[in-house]
């Protein structure tokens, strides 16, 4: 009964469709998955009553220095970390041990300016340079492979099939937000149009992979989700606040201003989409059961589990992370010094877990 009623839900997600709308979006007969959101002033959502369970891992540097964390990404058994200071570091997710670190400032063609992204696809880590205007494609070992151009300045990027997608970080007035590119930066396809009275993308990632491989994509403030479909995104999730569901735009770029909602982060799990949003200067934050498409959680979100602050995804678990100097340990020693903790929340996959329907 479980796998028929998600292949119902897929089938919305992943029907083939037809025609495109002005942004380069796909539309068909069928409607995405809409889920109403109303009345969620009234409630509260506790931190405790959606995750399952915190695993941590312990970066050691073996002396080196490491910054405060940008970015990171996964590959494997490894993580992949940006900081600050421009380094790349490579640590093993099983022992927690650094590999390998990298920090190749300059103008130089095995060198970065300002590297402000990284994500990892097809068995490569990928760092993308915002003032250079380039991505730098690496081996699992740091082993710099290909320097891809690009003509325009990006705020993220997640590799694709047969390329790039990436988030443009300087729109514009009526631009698009994202940019598909091949692996030499050809401009493939441009979708989103923006209408923002500034470059501005907010806190929360533009792209989102689920632990089956599949790409999400979302513009700054919308609260809608596309799937990358065949070279193209097809609006696969809405979330629908009634009267607090801003135009998209400049009105969802100001929407504490226009009393309205304002979304922030997404994440994906294999059956659970769960969303965190702002209104009235609160964070909110909901929860879909995706194998039931019945069950829903909703409501003020209370941090009673110290440190919850998700920004990436791996497989199953959101992903949050601190720099070692802010996690209270005691092993600083200069020999192995701490660089920084992850924290792998998983979501509570319970099928007795008491959920609200507003």
């Amino acid at each position: 009964m479980k796998t028929m009623v998600w292949m119902a839900v897929a089938g919305v997600v992943w029907t083939c469709w037809g025609c495109k709308d002005e942004n380069g979006v796909k539309k068909g007969k069928d409607e995405p998955w809409v889920v109403e959101i109303k009345s969620f002033e009234r409630d509260e959502l506790k931190v405790s009553d959606i995750l399952a369970r915190i695993d941590t891992v312990e970066l050691y540097t073996d002396g080196k220095a490491m910054a405060s964390i940008g970015d990171l990404c996964f590959l494997d058994s490894m993580v992949y970390i940006l900081d600050a200071s421009k380094a790349v570091s490579a640590f093993d997710l099983r022992t927690g041990r650094l590999c390998k670190q990298i920090r190749t400032v300059g103008r130089g063609h095995n060198e970065y300016i300002m590297p402000n992204a990284i994500a990892s696809g097809g068995g490569r880590v990928h760092l993308m340079d915002f003032s250079g205007r380039c991505i730098l494609s690496y081996d699992a070992d740091l082993n710099l492979l290909h320097r891809t151009p690009v003509d325009f300045m990006m705020h993220d990027i997640i590799p694709v099939d047969d390329g790039f997608l990436l988030s443009n970080s300087s729109p514009g007035d009526r631009e698009e937000l994202i940019i598909h590119t091949d692996t030499s930066g050809k401009v493939l396809g441009k979708f989103l149009s923006a209408d923002l009275s500034q470059a501005v993308w907010p806190v929360g990632k533009p792209f989102i992979r689920n632990p089956k491989g599949d790409v999400f994509l979302k513009a700054p403030f919308s609260n809608d989700i596309y799937v990358w479909r065949d070279t193209v995104p097809v609006l696969a999730y809405r979330a629908d606040y009634g009267s607090l569901t801003p135009e998209q735009g400049r009105e969802a770029e100001d929407f504490l201003s226009a009393g309205k909602v304002g979304t922030f982060h997404d994440f994906l799990t294999s059956d659970r989409w769960l969303g965190f949003f702002e209104y009235a200067d609160e964070v909110y934050c909901h929860m879909e059961n995706l194998s039931d498409g019945q069950s829903h959680l909703q409501g003020k979100l209370v941090r009673d589990v110290p440190g919850f602050y998700p920004q990436w995804q791996y497989g199953e678990a959101l992903v949050g992370a601190v720099h070692g100097d802010d996690y209270g340990s005691e092993a600083k020693l200069q020999e192995t010094r701490l660089g920084g903790v992850l924290f792998f929340y998983y979501l509570n996959f319970e099928s007795n877990l008491v959920y609200l329907r507003m």
